[in-house]
């Protein structure tokens, strides 16, 4: 016998009461653990910032190089390894009456794409040699892969401390994962990069410029453009330089040791030579993001310039990157993503500004002065200035993964863009334009780098144009 149209109908209604009850129900608990879980952040940072830090090895250099992960044949490597403060990144933060969060360790890793194993593992060693082995709560390859076999990892393990003992910091860390027996039985320790001055940790950033210069490869050896960029970015407020390099020539080599004397930069070796056929561009995502935890953990610098040596950001409204940053940074700003315009190598020289007594004359910015009428859209070859506290994961062109409460500010094309000097271009069909933007900085520019190579080539003050 079928049931009536208004039971029908009161079954049903019935029915959507219990469902909507329901949902409400679980919206309320979702937004009680939100709530609770906002409160315990906010408290363990309260305690965490009363805490005393002190650095494991003080006697760390900070110098890092690639090394293998237990069984060579494998080609795993492992380059560094950084303190980070952040709990709101940790995912199950902990704070009870035993063991309290206190920050994690971000390590950086060249592993094959598609790694098999389901967890990998940190081992901990403290300065009396004794070890803890924590399971990560964050492993796999970064972006921009490219359908390379090797991908550049990023790997992240919780600390968390006894709250009925003595802070202890760990001294050293290494991998353990079982597709490779060899990295638990003989593990590879690198050492923990920290703050230089363990006061800075919870301190205001340094309202500073850094400059994360990608890698130097296939015997890098244009010697004028090296000091140019510098010299640019200089004029522009940057006050640091991180080099890595692969190969580069002689001459290269004592610009690079010329800066890094006079406390300009920090040059750092960058032996990925095993997997230059295997990994996207010399392992340009695991070095911008060495770049930008060193920078932010070790430095405390507060932005860094993601850019190759071929790329200038250039602020059309304010005088210098500088200004622009102090004038239009509100604080919650991941990165200031520039969108990118083409010079070509093979367009003619205008010298014409070049001043007569001036030895070296061709500088790429303040000769090449045609560019693409087409501005590429953001993230499309584009290049980002980041606060450096911000980011989680960096990649080549964007940010991929920011702190919590930051996010991106793609700027008007009317109010900066990337000047990219290409020696090739992509389509020399392109309309182009003038732009004489660069040469406000000439009559500067061009003294700085007679200078430079003047202290660097003294016999002839001339650095060369390859």
């Amino acid at each position: 016998m079928l049931a009536a149209p208004e039971n029908r109908f009161q079954h049903v209604y019935f029915a959507l009461s219990a469902l909507v009850a329901s949902a409400m129900l679980v919206l309320v608990y979702i937004s009680m653990r939100s709530s609770l879980n906002e409160r315990l952040r906010e408290d363990l940072a309260k305690a965490q910032r009363q805490l005393i830090f002190e650095r494991p090895n003080p006697h760390w250099d900070y110098s890092n190089s690639w090394r293998r992960i237990g069984n060579s044949t494998l080609r795993h490597e492992i380059y560094s390894a950084y303190f980070d403060a952040r709990t709101d990144i940790v995912g199950n933060v902990r704070m009870d009456d035993e063991q309290m969060t206190i920050g994690s360790l971000r390590i950086f890793a060249i592993l094959p794409e598609r790694l098999r194993d389901s967890s990998i593992n940190c081992i901990v060693r403290f300065s009396d040699f004794s070890s803890q082995e924590i399971k990560a709560e964050e492993a796999g390859a970064m972006h921009d892969v490219h359908n390379n076999t090797f991908a550049a990892w990023s790997i992240m393990c919780p600390l968390h401390a006894s709250r009925r003992s003595p802070l202890r910091l760990p001294q050293a860390v290494a991998l353990a994962y079982a597709s490779n027996r060899l990295s638990h039985l003989s593990p590879t320790f690198i050492q923990i990069s920290y703050p230089r001055n363990m006061t800075n940790m919870f301190g205001r950033s340094r309202p500073k410029i850094s400059v994360c210069v990608g890698p130097l490869h296939e015997n890098y050896s244009n010697v004028l453009r090296l000091v140019e960029f510098v010299e640019m970015y200089r004029l522009q407020g940057a006050t640091h330089f991180y080099f890595y390099y692969v190969e580069a020539s002689e001459e290269v080599r004592r610009v690079l040791e010329h800066y890094q004397r006079i406390g300009l930069a920090d040059v750092f070796e960058w032996n990925v030579q095993a997997h230059m056929q295997d990994v996207h561009y010399a392992g340009i995502v695991a070095q911008f993001n060495d770049c930008v935890y060193r920078a932010n953990v070790v430095d405390n610098f507060r932005y860094a310039a993601v850019v190759d040596l071929d790329e200038v950001v250039m602020p059309l409204k304010h005088n210098t990157l500088a200004d622009y940053l102090r004038q239009c940074d509100e604080g919650r700003t991941a990165g200031f993503v520039f969108r990118n315009v083409f010079f070509h190598r093979r367009d003619s020289n205008d010298t014409f500004n070049a001043p007569s007594h001036v030895l070296n004359r061709l500088l790429y910015t303040q000769s090449k002065v045609r560019r693409t009428l087409e501005v590429l859209p953001a993230h499309i070859r584009s290049k980002v200035v980041v606060n450096a506290r911000a980011i989680v994961e960096m990649g080549n062109h964007q940010v991929y993964r920011a702190a919590p409460g930051y996010a991106d500010h793609v700027v008007h094309p009317t109010v900066g863009l990337l000047f990219h000097y290409r020696d090739k271009c992509i389509n020399c069909k392109m309309v182009l334009i003038v732009d004489y933007t660069a040469r406000r900085f000439g009559s500067l520019l061009f003294d700085r780098v007679d200078n430079t190579c003047l202290e660097v080539f003294l016999n002839r003050g001339v650095c060369d144009l390859v």
